[in-house]
């Protein structure tokens, strides 16, 4: 899989200020930057684990910027062809209905892992920012996984409206059957400039 495909993963977002060479992202703590940062407070996460393969839980931390996700494998995954799906969705706030931001569907769960072993960067990433608790390869051992640490600001652009975000991925077999699916829902507020 191609690095271009991570990047929704972890955005590399960046608003141009001036010309053209000096970079600001929404996240940085300058002071001088003129963009009010994003607010972000993760509401709810629904997680589903196929009770035949795993045991699945999240938790939020007090925060609620960041979560941790628990995955208690009980078989074997990836003898068959994983795939996974990514959407991210959005109602903006005065708005009734969500608008989907992102869909990427179909996406070669194992490949990820393969790209994800051989990019360093990746794997320094995800090992201190997120605590990825493996180097999880296909097929996908029985054991227990945990990803800590992951931040909100990690799974969305960094240009962003009010309103309710709503980030999915799921894992289906190739026997089109869902073995993971995540919802993280989240509510983006940006503060106007006399805040």
């Amino acid at each position: 899989m191609k690095f271009v495909r991570l990047s929704i993963f972890f955005p590399l977002f960046y608003i141009v200020n001036g010309n053209g060479t000096d970079h600001k992202s929404l996240w940085d703590d300058d002071e001088d930057n003129e963009v009010q940062k994003p607010i972000l407070r993760i509401h709810h996460i629904n997680i589903f684990g196929d009770s035949r393969f795993m045991k699945a839980l999240s938790y939020i931390d007090e925060t609620r910027l960041k979560f941790t996700i628990f995955i208690s494998l009980r078989e074997e995954l990836g003898s068959n062809f994983l795939t996974f799906n990514i959407k991210i969705r959005v109602r903006p706030t005065g708005r009734t209905n969500f608008v989907t931001l992102l869909q990427m569907r179909d996406l070669d769960l194992c490949g990820f892992f393969t790209e994800f072993r051989k990019n360093p960067m990746m794997k320094y990433f995800l090992q201190s920012e997120m605590q990825l608790s493996d180097i999880i390869v296909c097929p996908v051992r029985v054991g227990n996984y945990s990803v800590k640490n992951v931040s909100v600001k990690d799974i969305y652009p960094q240009v962003l409206q009010n309103g309710i975000y709503k980030f999915f991925v799921e894992v289906i077999e190739a026997t089109a059957e869902k073995v993971f699916a995540l919802q993280v829902t989240t509510e983006v507020r940006i503060p106007t400039a006399a805040e």
